[in-house]
């Protein structure tokens, strides 16, 4: 979603792009509970199933530039996104100050993890600057990190929603922000775009429909055994088959190589990211069913992204 500090207009693959608005509406669609009033079950395998692929995706595009970024040095990229993250969370402010002041426990919160959506901003600067710390470790360790941490993130969802534990320490597993965050979601995912930036050339093979359709297979197993086995608790942020899904479908679009220079639609994916929650939550307030709120979320926060794209260009808003 964060675009290098370069100047100029650059060859890029509008095919990402494009890729990027898909995940961004997807992200919408969870967030609004798309299909929930029409067909429960149906809802939920998008929701919490199809559509956890979106933010995952991310950060392995992000992680996929970072490699290239990292070669110029961390200074940039790093003010960048935390001054991205920083006028955002001051954006959002009306929402969650007034929380923060009135439950402790929230604005500790809302400082560790970031408001909402805004979680990502805040995994992707603090996954990126592990990476760049970890990088004159050499390539075995950035892979046993990876490995290791999305386990770690793994593990603790699905002890958490198989109750493995009692008292405070399911409560703890259970709670999102234990998992979903820099270390066990932003940093192995960062490293899998990294590490696909790497060996691109041996791994291109993987990018074919028929590959992603067999990822997407395993994605959908996954999602049908959690609701046939743990049907009480069966939504997840993180599946394991993810780590296969993401680079692979990141791999399989960037292959169409759609060329331009234009950013306009890589701008309009993050801008989009960034506004939805502020326009669901203008929905909220009228009663609509949760397909109705997706669709006219769909449309009203598209709108609101056009001038957030043009006012991009005067104020580092993406």
């Amino acid at each position: 979603m964060i675009r290098s500090a370069t100047s100029g207009p650059q060859p890029r693959n509008l095919s990402l792009d494009a890729l990027k608005i898909v995940m961004a509406m997807m992200v919408v669609g969870l967030h609004a509970g798309f299909l929930r009033d029409v067909h429960p079950g149906l809802s939920h395998f998008f929701t919490n199933g199809l559509f956890r692929i979106a933010v995952p995706t991310f950060l392995v595009i992000n992680g996929y530039f970072l490699e290239r970024q990292l070669d110029q040095g961390v200074g940039a990229w790093v003010r960048r996104v935390a001054l991205l993250y920083g006028l955002w969370m001051a954006i959002y402010a009306p929402l969650w100050l007034p929380g923060a002041l009135a439950v402790p426990s929230f604005g500790r919160e809302v400082l560790l993890f970031g408001y909402y959506h805004l979680w990502y901003l805040l995994a992707l600067l603090l996954g990126g600057l592990l990476v760049a710390a970890l990088r004159p470790a050499g390539e075995r360790v950035l892979v046993a990190v990876g490995a290791l941490t999305f386990a770690a993130g793994v593990g603790i969802q699905y002890a958490g929603n198989l109750h493995l534990f009692d008292g405070p320490l399911d409560q703890s597993l259970n709670r999102v922000q234990t998992y979903r965050n820099f270390l066990f979601m932003g940093l192995p995912f960062l490293i899998c775009g990294v590490l696909v930036a790497r060996h691109e050339g041996r791994l291109a093979r993987l990018g074919s429909g028929r590959m992603l359709a067999l990822a997407l297979g395993l994605l959908a197993a996954e999602w049908s055994a959690n609701m046939i086995w743990n049907r009480d608790d069966p939504v997840f942020e993180i599946f394991v088959s993810l780590a296969i899904v993401c680079p692979v479908l990141f791999l399989t679009v960037k292959g169409w190589q759609l060329r331009g220079t234009s950013r306009s639609i890589g701008q309009l994916a993050t801008a989009l990211y960034l506004v939805h929650v502020a326009v669901l939550h203008v929905t909220y307030d009228v009663e609509m069913g949760d397909t109705l709120r997706t669709l006219i979320g769909l449309a009203a926060a598209s709108l609101v992204a056009v001038p957030v794209v043009l006012a991009a260009r005067r104020v580092p808003l993406l």
